[in-house]
């Protein structure tokens, strides 16, 4: 996740950057609500997984974020290691 401050942020998801810190504040104290477009531009722009915006848990974001610096074939790999694990508390 990059260290972008507000307005830096703002400015790469609005590209405005005079008011763009007041947007991403008001994002984060629940003033405003994101749509989808503009929660993907800042997933794109925090390079994050976009799923980790929406993450309540923390350590199911650390997990996104783990997952999506994978290559496909680790992916697959991890993917039955949970699905093992997962199979394996059912029983």
């Amino acid at each position: 996740m990059r260290g972008l401050s507000q307005r830096a942020l703002g400015a790469a998801v609005t590209g405005d950057k005079a008011n763009g810190s007041v947007r991403i504040n008001r994002y984060e104290q629940e003033v405003n609500r994101a749509d989808m477009d503009t929660a993907a531009a800042l997933a794109r722009a925090l390079d994050v997984p976009l799923a980790y915006l929406f993450t309540e848990e923390d350590d199911q974001a650390e997990l996104l974020l783990a997952f999506a610096k994978l290559g496909k074939s680790q992916r697959a790999h991890a993917l039955a290691l949970v699905q093992e694990l997962t199979a394996k508390k059912t029983k």
